[in-house]
């Protein structure tokens, strides 16, 4: 993760060793070498994920680009929060460490399932029947025909059932530890609370439309409230898509060491243009 941004941008390995310092940790080892298992565990691959991005970031701000809006997807919000300069880079590592750290001591078991190829409506009532009075949510509105359902596994395996025999394309287990993006999460939520009110923010120099209401934000009230909000709610991240069209935006840049969220964006609205950091390394 993160090794052609490294070998190209010092500014970008600037960013890797003020992330690594602020969370006592050697950020640049970690993504390079891993090993896989200890890098994917929640509490290291949030801070890794944040620090990677804010790296691409700092590599494409050498070149003279600039945003006109910011999002993230699920902890990328975090990552575009420091692009707006709400949050200083070594403030969001720190929290997001603390955040996979809170995630990661959830005892409650669950687990997490995409389904393609139904719509959200069809999505939403299956998702009611499979519940059978146990925790099951739909997680991530990642694009029109790509949801992710949350919950206990008992009721993702009805759900997974009733979506195949209602013409779902698709449904696969994601590979996580936890049942995140559900109110599973709850049994963290007041701890997380109290770590969130004690974040320094700023108000954001670009507009940041936020996953928990896809709407621009408006106070530092809301983004507190939209940190804590979306450890239990929903990533609406297709509704944050269309919000940014409806901004005027016509053209998204992936900023991190991924494809799927541009893609995402493109499967949402097809007019606009999407590109990665490929494009500028």
């Amino acid at each position: 993760m993160g090794q052609r941004v490294l070998e190209r941008s010092p500014a970008a390995r600037r960013v890797f060793e003020e992330a690594s310092e602020a969370v006592g940790m050697n950020l640049t080892k970690l993504c390079l070498e891993g090993p896989p298992e200890r890098l994917t565990a929640t509490e290291n691959a949030q801070p890794a994920i944040v620090t990677c991005s804010v790296a691409c970031l700092a590599m494409l701000e050498e070149q003279g680009l600039q945003p006109a809006a910011v999002a993230g997807h699920s902890v990328g919000e975090f990552s575009a929060l420091v692009a707006a300069r709400v949050l200083t880079l070594s403030a969001a590592v720190r929290a997001v460490r603390k955040r996979g750290e809170l995630m990661a001591s959830v005892t409650a078991p669950g687990g997490m399932l995409a389904v393609m190829g139904l719509d959200e409506a069809r999505v939403r009532e299956l998702c009611q029947t499979a519940s059978q009075g146990g925790i099951l949510a739909v997680a991530l509105h990642n694009s029109p025909g790509q949801f992710v359902l949350s919950g206990e596994h008992a009721a993702l395996e009805r759900f997974k059932q009733l979506a195949l025999s209602s013409g779902a394309r698709e449904c696969v287990l994601l590979q996580v530890s936890h049942a995140f993006h559900s109110p599973l999460m709850g049994q963290i939520l007041e701890e997380w609370r109290a770590v969130v009110a004690g974040i320094p923010l700023r108000m954001p120099r670009y507009p940041v439309v936020l996953n928990t209401t896809a709407r621009p934000v408006k106070t530092l009230v809301c983004i507190r409230r939209s940190m804590v909000d979306q450890l239990i709610c929903p990533v609406l991240w297709m509704q944050c898509v269309q919000a940014l069209v409806g901004m005027g935006v016509t053209r998204v840049l992936e900023v991190g060491d991924s494809k799927v969220v541009s893609s995402l964006a493109r499967r949402t609205e097809p007019s606009l243009q999407t590109a990665t950091v490929d494009a500028f390394l």
